[in-house]
């Protein structure tokens, strides 16, 4: 085997990934840590990704944000310890991250919100992630702590991470009034595929108030404090699970919660007196109390939104949306006898459902060939409800029903009468919750302008000499008709359009065939679509929008893409090859070179890797060019399940020059896997129980601990066993122990550990004693974790 093995093993900052296709795009996993900052401020921040080459390219959706690149990407960051075990361990992982250090510049008058950052390389294009602007103080989670983190003061929002399995993040703060306090949680709003646990408790230990979000979309709690009082707050995912991309955002002020107003909206330039319902928002007891106050509604266009709050004693509410409407605003009134309340339109009503199944009905007259557009809001407002609209013609006959809209909740209808008469409107719920004061929905019926919107946004990946399509919707309002001129900005030069781009009279779409030359530069870039027509006699221009209301996306990201000149899999066919736990498997990887290419490739794991890995690893190998084989180590750990294969997925990349001679990083993901089935260990380590008494490691601060050790080792396990001490980040420098050698007879030693007298020593430390030794040349590894509680030195 010596003689055909031949390999280098380094690391290098490009990502990989494992389907069964030939060519690997970055993909949509991307996180950013922290996950927002101050407008004003620069922010030193992480971007994980998975996929990423030395080459990927950083897009910034809107041009008054910079972001610096200041790394390369690094190694691919395998999940830390714990790991799932039996029926969980069947469960994937989310993809393996690489990283950068990167830096965000906000200028001091951005406004609030999400910025959207995508990446491309030669592989393809990735819409990346989302990084949000806030408007007040950040306090970054210290994540190498072993205790609670202060919170010096509200309102403070908490950029914090869930960044391994069965973390539980933890802060504290100290109430300096007595008085509500709301917690609002932002994580699926970040792309994140996480549901956020928050638990509060007193200095005493008894929960005062907790917030689960099952259902992914971000919530918030109040809870009631007592000057002077301590309290503890605990974060979580619900099932426990913890990544390098769970990253979270923990927004506390000092301030009731206030959860809506009736009426809602109003029409611009008045002022108007509201009535605004919320949890202690006249006591700052944990009441439901309802207050009213004058409201200066802007200036701006009907249809727009603005945010509500109230000043109360207690301090200033969170924000509500309210609305700007040319239209009647009506508050439902007493519908005893279960009559249908008559609506103004256009119009707004401002309803409320008290009771399951009770379904709200409104009566307006309506012409034949008039089109109506009729919205329920409720979701949009911050409701509960699950809100459903009906509506039906004079002849009591279903002219249409909707329930959700636009990927959210409210329903948006929009139907042309069909005759005279009296229509009718019905609005239920079918969200299930118990119905309360806080059950509000505003109902909105307008008559549309004649008007245009196109929508688009996303990311397009074009081969060299290839096709690709871009679609482009087009919306409709009123009675708008006329075609539409097309207009694509942004497009590399190698990319060819088509000579009309033209939507048709009364057409909702158009699909743009994009073509690439062959001799095109391989690159990525950021393209605006444009769209021109007649609106009511005038020329008018309009960019597109995203796809979804509410993305931040306004560009389309648009990459050319080179196929890799090569092909990898792994020489053993899937199930069969044993392996000793804790030792380091040779696995035969096959290259097949196309196009004539003869140039190094670098192995090394795939992002996607199937099921749980529980700590599988292989590093970087080069592959020397013009070879053909190579022999990859795979290190299995010692815990792997002999129930089951164990499995690794690995993706090959190469610098290949492009039409115009410019090197590109090219990906191509292995055929097949690595495929491993466990035997016993060739070797053990433990702590020597029997003689540690009461199964407890006690350490004194600054005088030496000693640590018992046996080792046990198979027949077939020649040479010296090394012993380290494995200590955990949040306290290097202040626990160590020499290495130990033993010899081949050696069934045990005694670890020396040192320490510090340090007061972030005091408590119970995890920490592990690592044998190594040697099989064909690679490592072969038992670990022994144990604790110790570190305490003073009585005086």
């Amino acid at each position: 085997m010596a003689k055909d093995l031949f390999f280098g093993v380094c690391f290098f900052g490009w990502a990989g990934f494992f389907p069964v296709y030939g060519q690997q795009s970055p993909g949509k996993d991307c996180y950013c840590f922290p996950a927002g900052g101050k407008a004003g401020t620069s922010i030193e921040v992480r971007l994980g990704g998975t996929d990423w080459t030395p080459d990927t390219k950083f897009f910034i959706h809107d041009p008054r944000v910079k972001l610096e690149i200041l790394s390369k990407p690094g190694p691919v960051l395998i999940h830390e310890p714990p790991f799932w075990f039996d029926i969980k361990s069947f469960a994937n992982d989310p993809r393996l991250p690489r990283e950068v250090s990167a830096r965000w510049i906000i200028p001091a008058n951005m406004p609030a919100g999400p910025v959207q950052w995508s990446v491309a390389n030669a592989n393809g294009a990735s819409q990346g992630g989302i990084f949000m602007i806030g408007e007040g103080e950040s306090l970054i989670e210290n994540e190498l702590r072993n205790a609670p983190q202060l919170i010096p003061h509200f309102p403070i929002t908490i950029e914090g991470r869930l960044g391994r399995i069965e973390e539980v993040d933890h802060y504290f703060f100290k109430a300096t009034k007595s008085g509500p306090i709301t917690c609002q949680t932002m994580a699926r709003s970040l792309g994140n595929d996480l549901n956020l646990v928050v638990q509060v408790r007193n200095e005493s230990g008894p929960l005062i108030s907790e917030m689960f979000d099952t259902a992914g979309m971000d919530s918030s709690m109040t809870f009631f404090v007592e000057k002077d009082r301590v309290y503890l707050v605990s974060v979580r995912d619900l099932d426990h699970r913890g990544y390098r991309s769970f990253t979270y955002r923990l927004s506390f002020a000092q301030g009731p919660k206030l959860l809506g107003a009736r009426p809602a909206g109003g029409k611009p330039g008045t002022r108007q007196a509201i009535g605004f319902f919320g949890l202690g928002i006249l006591t700052g007891k944990p009441l439901l109390e309802t207050m009213t106050q004058e409201v200066t509604f802007p200036k701006e266009g009907a249809g727009g939104s603005f945010s509500g709050r109230v000043a109360t004693p207690f301090g200033s509410s969170n924000d509500i949306p309210m609305f700007l409407s040319e239209g009647t605003e009506q508050i439902e009134q007493d519908r005893s006898g279960g009559k249908a309340i008559g609506l103004v339109v256009p119009g707004a009503m401002n309803g409320i459902i008290t009771r399951k199944g009770e379904v709200d009905a409104y009566t307006f007259n309506g012409k034949k060939g008039e089109f109506w557009i009729f919205e329920v809001q409720a979701k949009k407002m911050g409701s509960p409800l699950d809100t459903t609209i009906e509506i039906l013609g004079p002849d009591g006959k279903s002219l249409g029903e909707k329930d959700d809209s636009g990927g959210t909740t409210d329903p948006r209808l929009s139907i042309t009468l069909v005759a005279d008469g009296l229509h009718t409107l019905l609005v239920g719920d079918v969200s299930g919750r118990k119905h309360d004061s806080t059950s509000v929905y505003r109902l909105v019926v307008q008559k549309p302008k004649d008007d245009f919107s196109l929508q688009a946004g996303g990311i397009v990946s074009i081969p060299l000499g290839g096709k690709a399509e871009l679609t482009i919707n087009v919306l409709r309002l009123g009675q708008f008709k006329e075609p539409i001129q097309v207009t694509i900005k942004g497009l590399s030069p190698g990319i060819k359009l088509p000579k009309e781009m033209v939507i048709p009279p009364g057409s909702d779409s158009l699909k743009v065939a994009l073509e690439c030359s062959k001799d095109a530069s391989v690159e990525a870039t950021l393209v605006e679509v444009f769209g021109t027509a007649k609106v009511n006699n005038q020329q008018v221009t309009k960019s597109a929008h995203p796809v979804n209301p509410g993305e931040p996306v306004q560009k389309i990201l648009v990459a050319i893409t080179m196929k890799p000149p090569f092909k990898v899999k792994a020489a053993e066919a899937d199930g069969g090859r044993r392996i000793p736990r804790g030792a380091t498997h040779l696995a035969e990887i096959l290259i097949d070179r196309t196009d004539g290419f003869k140039g190094e490739i670098v192995l090394d794991m795939a992002a996607d890797q199937q099921r749980h890995r529980q700590g599988i690893r292989g590093d970087s190998v080069v592959v020397p060019a013009d070879k053909q084989k190579v022999f990859y180590p795979v290190f299995a750990p010692e815990w792997l399940e002999t129930t089951r294969t164990s499995r690794i997925g690995l993706i090959a990349m190469a610098k290949v020059p492009d039409p115009k001679g410019v090197l590109r990083d090219v990906l191509a993901p292995m055929e097949g896997q690595i495929t491993m089935s466990m035997e016993g260990a060739l070797m053990k380590l433990g702590v020597d129980r029997t003689t540690v008494p009461n199964l407890e490691l006690i350490g004194k601060m600054g005088i030496p601990l000693e640590i018992p050790l046996k080792l046990a080792r198979s027949p077939h396990l020649a040479g010296p066993v090394e012993l380290e001490l494995i200590v955990d980040q949040r306290i290097k420098g202040l626990v160590w122990a020499e290495p130990l050698q033993l010899n081949e007879k050696a069934g045990g030693a005694t670890l020396k550990v040192h320490s510090k007298i340090d007061s972030r020593l005091l408590g119970i430390w995890n920490l592990t004693v690592k044998a190594t030794a040697k099989r064909h040349g690679f490592p072969v590894v038992s670990e022994s974790p144990f604790e110790v509680e570190w305490v003073p030195v009585p005086k």
